[in-house]
């Protein structure tokens, strides 16, 4: 811009009048600068003139001394007072003099001018004259000098200086405003304007470009920089632009197609955005529940209600709490709400953010696997885990009231050759018979419960004395021996009971129980039929207890265990993915001995820890003895038992077969029984977490059959859940083992959990289990257990003709 569009009454407006920030900032700054460098330069000027004058004054009083004192003196002396008047008028044509006097004797004898001023400099000079040798003091010469005209005459200097360095000064500040504006100031205000402009329409494609030629000297400047680095703003803005632009589009996406449904409200849970899963699983639409509070608490759940809200408001987050809530039409719908605040920048909550997931069909399998942790699948009745928690309560009520309890054990006497002659459909049938009226039989305050196939616990509560319950003992041998008529066909049948007394013949549970099993087979024993309280004769089955307890303690010293292995199939593949190692004892005299017979006792006596670590051994020599013999890498499931972690080291044996083996942890599954995970949960948790880090896995075996919580499959670690047999075995023809089944598989495959189904026996069962989508499966469909030479010649011919099961 040229000098003379400077001076244009429009640009000058823009300059000094206009709201312009700067321009006033350098105004004021130009004005104090220069009005400071005035002040000094004024200062120090009229300071030193003013020394000058008050040094002039000081020359001219001591010109007096010098010059006119001496005549003065000898006026004086000879007292010609005509003389003196005139040299003291004299005295008064000196600048600045406005009075002079002398005094003699205390008193003034001749004057001139008078004391008028202010400021004065009075100075005395002594009248000295010599005579005869010495000076006689004849006087004094008082001179008075007058300061007033010295500082009038700066004065006047200092507002001539004031006045013209005023306008120096404004002319000056204006000539630099004008020049900013011309240089800098049209530059800023176009700048800002491209901003505003460019906030508004984020994606102009304009560049910003300065109203001034491209080249010239000192080029590029600060303004060029200034705009340069606007332009690369703008660039980088409008790419984050962009990207945030897809983020966005990709977000709203991903909550119009989730799965899960997602809202927000404000803090007053007003709903401000409604995804379609929400619509889906709710019943409103986006434009009823939007400005709306959804009313979807169930009535008798308002105050938690209350209370998740009361933790919102304290700025906590939740993550998948289950609830109840309630659709538009009123049906009850279970959710997993996981919910946080949404803050500002100063970390002041404005919305609240929910993602609801439905999972009333993941609940519904957990009642129906609840029910079936404490309830027997075919009957309905309790199982052993409830029935033991109601005699515990019913012991400590019959202690407190010094009553008795009695524990029956019945056993049918030819249910296996029904099962044999007329099928599993009649079997069960017929169960479920013995089950309702072994039920008529009893109180509301007795127990009746199935342990599985033919056998039936019953608990009989507040004896005052044995003999209460004989009425009862006969009803039941009566009503057994009376026909059923099952699935079309009349049964005859008898049950042999076992019955012990709490606390005659014991104090625990286990110990009634296993008692009662001895006088059940007392009864059997004595001709069936009938039922046989507990004595002390029926010890003798202790006694093979003790010959299994004490062969056990020598079967590891002379080598007397073996393992068997069953194979382990995909169903997705048809490939053999592993084995299952199943130990078997062959004992000297009893020959083979099956695990059901001394496993448990093993338990009890404590030699299933080293019996247990053995089998961890072998299992992982064998596996990969296998691999070097070129066979393919199988994996291999070692069971546990709950005693082992009671009373060993189960992480160190483990390590330890690992270590000396060098099998890859990879392809060791350790299977677990659910009552090992209910028992000392903080501890099996701790041990299973360093199992999980040696790399190892982990299942759980006969899932469905124990204390099926799905508390401890959020906190374990597990790979995968091993259904068991019972359920298997009547897949095809019990509706309620085929629903639990499925609901297992379900619950896995939502838990990223692998499922096996064992007992595999038929290619029905095979197809149904696929159909329910179960990864894996074992049992004398594809092959019986086998020796260590009979799976490995069975595996190389599985891995020389490359077959699958086509059933599969």
């Amino acid at each position: 811009m040229k000098l003379a569009d400077a001076l244009k009454v429009n640009f000058f407006s823009k300059a000094l009048v206009r709201n312009n920030g700067i321009a006033r900032k350098i105004m004021l700054a130009v004005v104090l600068f220069s009005s400071a460098v005035t002040a000094v330069i004024t200062a120090v000027e009229l300071y030193l003139d003013y020394r000058g004058d008050i040094r002039g004054i000081h020359e001219r009083v001591e010109s007096i001394r010098k010059v006119y004192l001496p005549t003065l003196v000898e006026s004086v002396w000879v007292l010609e007072p005509t003389q003196i008047q005139n040299h003291l008028n004299g005295l008064m044509n000196l600048g600045d003099i406005e009075y002079v006097g002398i005094v003699s004797d205390g008193k003034t004898q001749w004057s001139a001018g008078a004391r008028s001023s202010k400021r004065q400099i009075e100075t005395v000079f002594p009248l000295n004259r010599a005579s005869s040798g010495e000076s006689v003091l004849i006087g004094e010469l008082q001179v008075v000098a007058s300061v007033d005209n010295v500082v009038s005459r700066l004065w006047s200097k200092f507002m001539v200086m004031l006045v013209s360095n005023a306008i120096k000064t404004f002319l000056v500040t204006a000539f630099v405003l004008l020049i900013f504006q011309a240089l800098v100031g049209q530059h800023l205000e176009h700048i800002a304007g491209y901003l505003r402009q460019f906030s508004k329409n984020v994606s102009s494609e304009q560049a910003l470009q300065l109203n001034r030629s491209e080249d010239g000297r000192w080029r590029p400047d600060a303004l060029d920089h200034v705009a340069n680095a606007v332009n690369q703003m703008r660039d980088e803005i409008m790419r984050s632009g962009a990207k945030l632009k897809a983020s966005n589009q990709r977000l709203e996406s991903m909550v119009k197609n989730s799965p899960l449904a997602i809202y927000t409200s404000d803090l007053n849970y007003i709903v401000s955005s409604w995804n379609p899963a929400a619509q889906r699983m709710f019943g409103w639409t986006a434009e009823e529940a939007i400005g709306q509070k959804v009313l979807f608490i169930p009535k008798d759940k308002v105050q938690e209600y209350e209370h998740i809200a009361s933790r919102l408001r304290n700025g906590e987050s939740l993550n998948q709490v289950e609830l109840v809530r309630q659709r538009r039409d009123g049906s009850v719908i279970h959710i997993s709400l996981s919910t946080a605040p949404l803050l500002t920048t100063d970390g002041q909550p404005y919305d609240y953010l929910f993602l609801v997931a439905d999972i009333t069909e993941r609940k519904l399998a957990e009642q129906q696997i609840q029910f079936q942790a404490f309830h027997d699948a075919l009957t309905g009745l309790p199982n052993r885990l409830l029935l033991q928690d109601r005699f515990e309560q019913a012991k400590a009520h019959a202690s407190r009231a010094n009553q008795r309890l009695m524990l029956l054990f019945l056993d049918l006497d030819n249910f296996k050759s029904i099962n044999d002659t007329l099928g599993h459909d009649s079997g069960d049938a017929f169960l479920q018979q013995i089950a309702t009226r072994l039920g008529a039989c009893l109180r509301e305050t007795d127990t009746i419960s199935r342990l599985g196939g033919d056998e039936f616990l019953i608990l009989l509560p507040d004896l005052a004395q044995v003999d209460d319950a004989a009425p009862l003992l006969a009803k039941l041998m009566e009503q057994m021996q009376l026909p059923f008529d099952a699935a079309g066909h009349e049964i005859s049948t008898s049950v042999s009971m076992g019955v012990t007394i709490f606390p005659d013949d014991g104090t625990s549970f286990e110990s009634l129980l296993k008692k009662a099993d001895m006088a059940m087979y007392k009864a059997k024993s004595d001709g069936r039929n009938t039922y046989r309280f507990f004595d002390d004769a029926m010890d003798v089955e202790a006694v093979e207890h003790q010959f299994i307890r004490n062969g056990l303690r020598r079967a590891l010293e002379r080598n007397e265990f073996v393992l068997h292995y069953q194979p382990q199939m995909d169903l997705a593949s048809g490939a053999i993915i592993g084995v299952e190692a199943l130990i078997r004892w062959n004992h000297p005299q009893l020959g083979m001995v099956s695990p059901a017979r001394f496993i448990p006792v093993s338990e009890e006596c404590g030699l299933i820890v080293p019996i247990g670590d053995w089998v961890l051994r072998e299992a992982c020599r064998q596996a990969v003895a296998w691999q070097r013999a070129g066979l393919p890498e199988l994996c291999m499931a070692v069971n546990l038992s709950a005693v082992q972690f009671k009373r060993g080291s189960v992480e160190q044996s483990v390590a330890q077969a690992l270590e000396e083996t060098r099998l890859d942890p990879a392809l060791l599954e350790l299977e677990l029984t659910e009552s090992i995970l209910i028992q000392n949960v903080e501890g099996v948790l701790d041990c299973v977490k360093r199992l999980k880090l040696l790399g190892v896995k982990l299942s759980i075996d006969d899932f469905g059959t124990g204390y099926s919580s799905l508390s401890y499959l959020k906190r374990f670690d597990i790979d995968k859940l091993k259904i068991d047999q019972s359920f298997v075995r009547d897949l095809g023809t019990d509706p309620d083992d085929a629903a639990i089944v499925r609901a297992i598989i379900q619950m896995a495959r939502s838990l990223n959990l692998r499922t096996i189904a064992e007992g595999v026996e038929t290619a029905d069962m095979l197809h149904q289990l696929r159909a329910f989508g179960c990864d894996e499966a074992q049992g004398y469909y594809f092959a019986r257990p086998m020796s260590t030479d009979d799976i490995a010649s069975y595996l190389r011919r599985q891995a020389k003709t490359a077959e699958v099961w086509p059933a599969i």
